[in-house]
């Protein structure tokens, strides 16, 4: 019913256009839905692991987040002379974080980083699957 909707825009003289408002609100409250959705499981596995094998563990794990994506913004920013906006929506989708997407329009005002993120996504996550495949069969 949406699609048909949208297609002829009202029904009678009821018109189903929506505001760009209304729009930027239900992204808002869809971001924080899967926000929250994924934050309150992954906090209480969090507490539960810092417990049992301590705070190193956590140290390897931002290491190994933020040591790739240094040395790939330094790589992209120097070597292939990305823009700012360009290397940061890359960045992001090599990360495979929306919710990260949605900062950058926020904060950039344009929806010009979506195509970046857009580019190294799919490459992104076929190589998460391939590595996580690959980690459980040599280990």
């Amino acid at each position: 019913m949406g699609l048909l909707f949208g297609y002829f825009g009202h029904a009678g003289s009821l018109s189903m256009k929506l505001s760009h408002g209304f729009l930027e609100s239900f992204r808002e409250f869809g971001l924080m839905m899967f926000l929250i959705g994924a934050g309150v499981p992954g906090g209480s596995g969090f507490v539960d692991i810092i417990h049992k094998y301590g705070m190193i563990l956590f140290i390897y794990g931002a290491l190994m987040t933020l040591l790739p994506l240094i040395i790939g913004f330094l790589f992209a920013k120097h070597v292939v002379n990305l823009c700012l906006l360009d290397n940061l929506g890359s960045l992001t989708g090599g990360m495979t974080s929306t919710p990260a997407l949605g900062v950058l329009i926020r904060s950039s005002g344009t929806d010009d980083v979506a195509s970046s993120y857009a580019s190294t996504y799919p490459v992104a996550l076929v190589l998460i699957v391939l590595a996580s495949q690959f980690i459980v069969t040599f280990l």
